[in-house]
Order: C-alpha cells, then sequence, then structure tokens
C-alpha cells in the first residue's frame, strides 16, 4: 500500500549527465527505491533511501526518506537538526537520518572504487555497468519497451 502523496506506479530512467544520453528505463513496483555506495573518505557503506511522490503540474518528484550509515565521515550528516531532517538515531551499529527532503534533481556520481547500486523491491542495479560519470536518475510516467534493463 502507498502511503499519502505517493505518485502512482512509476518509472525511473537513467541518464548519462553530461552527454544527455538515455542509459536505461526501470518500471518502479513500490514507487521505492535505494542507493547504495562506499563512502569515498570513510571507505564504509551508506545507504540512501527514496520515494517518489506525485509533485506540481503532473510530474511525480524524489524525497529522500532515509540515510543509513556506520561511520561520520565528510559530507554525511552528524546532527538531527541536518536540513529536512526528522530524526536521527543510532540502532544496531548504524546512524539512522529520518528525512522529508525533496530532491530536484538527483546526479550520482559514479566510480567504481565505491560500488554505486540502485535498489529497486525485487532488483539491484549495478551503476558501475556505466564508465564513472554523472548518473540522471528521475521519475517518468513508463518506460519504453525497448528501454527496459534485461
Amino acid at each position: 500500500m502507498l502511503s499519502a502523496g505517493c505518485a502512482s506506479a512509476v518509472s525511473l530512467q537513467i541518464d548519462d549527465y553530461r552527454v544527455e544520453q538515455q542509459l536505461a528505463c526501470i518500471p518502479l513496483t513500490d514507487n521505492r527505491f535505494a542507493l547504495s555506495f562506499i563512502h569515498s573518505v570513510s571507505l564504509t557503506p551508506v545507504t540512501d533511501f527514496y520515494q517518489i511522490h506525485d509533485g506540481d503540474k503532473n510530474r511525480s518528484r524524489i524525497v529522500q526518506t532515509a540515510e543509513h550509515f556506520i561511520a561520520h565521515g565528510q559530507g554525511l550528516p552528524s546532527l538531527q537538526d541536518e536540513p529536512d531532517a526528522l530524526a536521527f538515531e543510532h540502532r544496531d551499529g548504524k546512524f539512522i537520518l529520518h528525512l522529508q527532503r525533496p530532491i530536484h534533481d538527483l546526479i550520482v556520481r559514479t566510480d567504481q572504487r565505491f560500488q554505486n547500486r540502485l535498489h529497486l523491491q525485487h532488483q539491484t542495479i549495478n551503476l558501475n555497468q556505466w564508465p564513472d560519470t554523472g548518473l540522471r536518475i528521475a521519475p517518468v510516467d513508463h518506460c519504453k519497451e525497448s528501454e527496459h534493463i534485461p
């Protein structure tokens, strides 16, 4: 069941940001996804959680709902008063920042060393299958059949 404000079924389009080339399109079954990577300073795993919501003018928007990490490093949150934070906790050896952070343009800077992954309900996509670059991940209404990742 989707929470209030969640968009109806959408897909995620992945583009190479620098050359504006579409690389893939993946249908979502539950309007949620996560991105995981190895932090470049602490060299520890980080997972960011997202949800697709209805936006203005019938366009879907991405909202970051949480960030999970095990070690503080440059660029990681350290206080509950982070922008758009709802709560900050330490549980089972992990720091968890609960958020309601609108993401206007989700650009993932990939690097083979940092194991960038996109996690869907029943699928994990290796974002390092493409050369190290900036990937734009954006919600779209639907994918054309030829655009799906196998």
